[in-house]
């Protein structure tokens, strides 16, 4: 049986926690949770700098300051330096290791959640490209058909030979700048 750990220490990992699922629970749009995966990003860089700090006051220089604590790369070296011979005992490494793969992973939660906003920031663009594009396409209409108007209230003045030769060249003419352009062209 292993001894009951700071209950103050504990109670407030477990507000941590809760309050961390709330906070996923509360995201209910992709802007929602593009802010988290970046907060989240933030979140696994504490993580990774406080395991570290608990593996060097109490593995690594039990009850050492903080201040005096060496760098992350220390640290992690200290934390994979082979057993000592009879000094060290195996369960001793297996926790040394398995502690430097917790900040691995935080690390890795890092690169992860920063890859996800990533991707997301690309898709909120591609979203944004889409929707400038349905408008400009909606105004490019607007104008054709205010266009397409005025051409056809124009022609209806005209004698009818001569309405239907002016639109015949309109309809080349059309015709054409489809052919160059490739674009759809509305027709008279």
């Amino acid at each position: 049986m292993h001894d009951q750990w700071n209950p103050e220490l504990q109670a407030r990992l477990n507000r941590m926690a809760k309050e961390l699922l709330q906070i996923g629970g509360d995201c209910t749009s992709p802007k929602d949770l593009q802010h988290y995966l970046s907060e989240l990003s933030g979140l696994a860089s504490a993580i990774r700098y406080s395991v570290e700090h608990a593996a060097w006051r109490s593995l690594l220089a039990e009850g050492a300051p903080l201040d005096g604590k060496p760098s992350s790369r220390e640290v992690q070296e200290q934390l994979r330096r082979p057993p000592q011979a009879d000094l060290d005992h195996p369960g001793q490494a297996a926790q040394f290791a398995a502690v430097c793969n917790v900040i691995a992973s935080a690390e890795q939660l890092k690169e992860l959640a920063s890859s996800a906003w990533l991707a997301g920031l690309s898709e909120e663009t591609r979203r944004g490209a889409d929707g400038a594009r349905a408008q400009r396409d909606q105004a490019d209409k607007a104008t054709y058909d205010e266009l397409l108007g005025g051409i056809d209230r124009a022609l209806g003045v005209l004698p009818s030979e001569a309405q239907q030769a002016a639109r015949e060249a309109l309809g080349r003419e059309f015709a054409s700048i489809k052919q160059r352009t490739g674009a759809k062209t509305p027709q008279p």
